[in-house]
């Protein structure tokens, strides 16, 4: 699994009719008929395939959970369950690791298509860097992760239900490992690239016969369709994109809103109680609670701000907490941009690039951006000194104390100054800030930098989007459009893996927006994979998150706390620390008269 990209995230639900209660988590209890939810939250769907590098946002993700089938999940302790209605895994050998996926009869595409290996296989297919550059590439996010360690084309058995593979060498993070769960029809996507006139079994068959003979002009028109055809911010006119195997159809998409509506064929997973659930794309969070105080919306979660919590004390019949998230700030500056960054800008030299990137993190105040932003909503809050751990996960304190985070502990605008002249750089230094603009805390932020860096001769410049257009496939951060030096937003966890933030800090990655390249962080990065257990990666991982700082490539700031408030009326929500947080048990929401 990957850490992805989030903004302030904001979710409401409302019920426009009576929902079951009382269920147990997961149960077998049916749809009610003519129940609906309406949620929000603050950025706008933009892709049905989250697994893009330009698609792999949490308010993409957040969606596609309720559209998409998994052979696992993550609860709220967070502990990983198995979906076994779906399917099931096991491990054949050790050596070399071997893993046979089958997924049940029965399980099918909402055209009625069965679900099977083909599907697997394309999952593979698209996650290995071999087709992820060049004539084939699939844009995939998943690109050199663990399934670059399956060099042998997977088999199929089972009448074409079960698939299994072969690991050339250990992999720490298989079992949690997203990248083998079917992700889009294996069928669509063959029909999509346009190659001849097959459909539903046959196109599933035509797609494993090119993968399996490489065959690279076929692919090359597969991997296109997979990376693109599923960018849409209205319901698409070919409805062969909306073909799903989850809980949920999607039903319509515009620029504010997406409606799902319950797949009635679907019982191979946590059956959902409630009919329709249309999710509402509202970036102010300030309206929210006034929804939520007027009974016109009944949760709303989200990394809130003073104003939130403030607006929340004393209302009756709400129910709210405050809980910590492995979710976490930053702030990342751009290499290969010919920027202030770049060492092109200073005709090769790495080392004046490096001590202006270190110059700059040496005024971003993150302690008064802790105090003024994060501590109003957690008064315990402390800031992340790791871009690899989290405070609290193992690791993290030896990774804190080491990994020369103490340089950037306090604002030293003299240290600032004086590297640039020792560098020869002149000031002032334009720096464009990107960042959400329509984000409170995400302003507060810029202004703090902003007005900080001025004293070391940074001239810090406002390039900032709105919410809907900062991560835009087709012009926002990671699209190759937005011409920008430095910005801020927040990584997801995902899960507890080992190489969760390999694909942003490697060589070459589509999801390493920064162009950050370090040979011997790329080289840790393939030993941390194949450790025995996460424990013995941890030191690899240190080393790691070393480099990063060294190289002044991205500045941790905090934890976001997740605010969530929901009417008592409403039972069964629990946020999570990871990734869908809130939405992760959508199935059991229920209401109460």
């Amino acid at each position: 699994m990957k850490i992805k990209r989030l903004l302030a995230i904001g979710a409401v639900v409302t019920a426009s009719a009576l929902v079951l209660a009382g269920c147990a988590p997961g149960g077998g209890s049916e749809v009610v008929s003519g129940t609906a939810i309406s949620a929000a939250q603050n950025g706008a769907m933009t892709s049905m395939n989250a697994l893009t590098a330009t698609g792999y946002s949490t308010y993409n993700s957040n969606i596609s959970y309720m559209f998409q089938s998994t052979f696992n999940y993550y609860d709220n302790t967070p502990k990983l369950v198995k979906n076994t209605k779906f399917g099931s895994y096991s491990v054949v050998s050790k050596s070399p690791l071997t893993i046979k996926y089958t997924i049940n009869d029965g399980v099918k595409w909402s055209d009625g298509t069965p679900v099977n290996a083909s599907d697997m296989l394309l999952a593979w297919a698209s996650s290995i860097s071999k087709n992820n550059k060049g004539t084939v590439n699939f844009g995939s996010i998943n690109a050199g992760s663990g399934t670059d360690l399956i060099t042998k084309t997977p088999t199929f058995s089972d009448n074409d239900r079960s698939m299994t593979v072969i690991y050339d060498q250990p992999y720490v993070d298989w079992e949690p490992l997203t990248a083998l769960n079917p992700n889009l029809p294996a069928h669509i996507v063959w029909e999509e690239a346009g190659i001849d006139k097959k459909t539903g079994t046959d196109a599933q068959k035509a797609l494993v016969s090119a993968i399996q003979n490489n065959n690279t002009a076929e692919l090359a028109k597969v991997a296109k369709a997979w990376n693109h055809d599923w960018n849409f911010t209205a319901t698409p006119t070919d409805k062969k994109l909306l073909v799903v195997d989850g809980p949920y159809k999607v039903t319509q998409l515009t620029k504010q809103y997406v409606t799902l509506v319950a797949n009635p064929d679907y019982t191979w997973g946590p059956k959902p109680k409630v009919e329709k659930i249309t999710v509402r794309f509202i970036p102010d969070q300030t309206a929210q609670v006034q929804a939520l105080q007027n009974g016109e919306i009944s949760v709303l979660y989200g990394q809130a701000t003073a104003d939130t919590v403030k607006a929340l004390q004393g209302l009756k019949g709400i129910e709210s907490t405050t809980s910590a998230t492995a979710t976490f700030e930053h702030v990342d500056l751009t290499f290969n941009n010919g920027g202030p960054f770049d060492p092109k800008t200073y005709g090769g030299d790495a080392a004046k690039a490096l001590a202006v990137r270190q110059a700059f993190f040496k005024v971003v105040p993150r302690q008064e951006m802790l105090d003024r932003l994060i501590k109003p909503l957690s008064s315990t809050a402390k800031l992340d000194d790791s871009s690899l751990f989290i405070p609290g996960q193992p690791g993290y304190d030896q990774a804190a104390a080491n990994n020369g985070s103490s340089d950037y502990q306090t604002v030293d605008v003299a240290a600032a100054k004086a590297l640039l002249a020792k560098a020869g750089v002149t000031t002032p230094v334009t720096v464009r800030f990107a960042y959400a603009n329509d984000n409170p805390r995400r302003q507060g932020e810029f202004q703090l930098i902003q007005a900080s860096a001025k004293a070391a001769g940074f001239n810090v410049t406002d390039v900032g989007k709105p919410t809907d257009q900062f991560f835009d496939p087709e012009v926002g951060i990671g699209s190759g459009k937005y011409d920008y030096d430095a910005t801020v937003f927040a990584y997801q966890l995902t899960s507890s893996t080992v190489t969760q933030s390999e694909a942003n800090t490697t060589t070459g990655n589509a999801y390493n927006y920064q162009g950050y390249s370090n040979p011997q962080v790329d080289a840790l990065w393939k030993q941390a994979k194949v450790a025995t257990s996460g424990a013995a990666a941890i030191p690899l991982q240190q080393k790691i998150d070393a480099y990063l700082w060294k190289d002044a490539s991205t500045l941790t700031l905090f934890q976001l706390p997740d605010v969530s408030a929901w009417s008592s009326k409403l039972s069964n929500v629990k946020d999570a620390p990871y990734s869908p947080n809130i939405f992760w048990n959508f199935f059991d929401w229920t209401v109460t008269k």
